[in-house]
């Protein structure tokens, strides 16, 4: 399987895989975030379900301005390529309060067990190697969420030794599954599958 259709120099302009793209947020997608935000299944593992002016906030500090902060990484909407519909959303970009860069991913409830979260961030992973440079990427999840970890091992990522992040938003997390990849190692083996254009 390609790991990616389309790899663009900024994510944000259309990174494609088979059956989604990514672009940047905009205004018009704040109802989307509201309601996957309030959702409790989808928030479960993520600190727990957002008040609509907690992901107005979100959209504003966390999206919006980062993109400018830090072109190329941020927080994108997730949709499928043959409608446009919106199932979620993937990232690359700085676990609150540190210089890491962390791949993740938010998928609303109805386009579960799709393989999605695999997919797009099987791409971003390339992203982040082969035109953003970077030389590390990590990821955090619950301790009790599996499915994320094996997400994270399926795009080849290693789980390292648990840690606890200092950063409000995190703290009251406790210790996290804790997990890492390096360049040179994550081209190695993912390589023979082929480097899309």
């Amino acid at each position: 399987m390609s790991l990616a259709v389309h790899l663009p120099a900024d994510a944000g302009d259309g990174l494609s895989t088979a059956r989604l793209v990514l672009r940047r947020y905009a205004q018009a997608d704040l109802p989307s975030l509201v309601a996957m935000n309030a959702d409790p299944a989808v928030m479960r593992y993520l600190g727990g379900v957002l008040t609509p002016e907690q992901s107005q906030a979100m959209y504003e500090q966390r999206i919006t301005a980062y993109y400018d902060q830090h072109p190329g990484f941020g927080i994108w909407v997730t949709s499928l390529r043959t409608s446009g519909e919106i199932i979620g959303m993937h990232c690359l970009n700085h676990i609150h309060g540190e210089p890491l860069i962390q791949v993740g991913y938010r998928i609303a409830r109805a386009h579960w067990g799709q393989g999605y979260a695999t997919e797009m961030a099987l791409a971003l992973m390339r992203y982040g190697y082969t035109r953003k440079n970077l030389d590390v990427i990590s990821a955090i999840t619950d301790l009790d969420h599996v499915v994320s970890q094996r997400v994270l091992s399926n795009i080849g990522l290693t789980r390292l030794a648990d840690r606890q992040f200092p950063h409000p938003n995190l703290v009251s997390c406790g210790p996290l599954a804790y997990f890492e990849s390096r360049r040179a190692d994550w081209l190695a083996a993912f390589a023979p599958q082929g480097m899309p254009a």
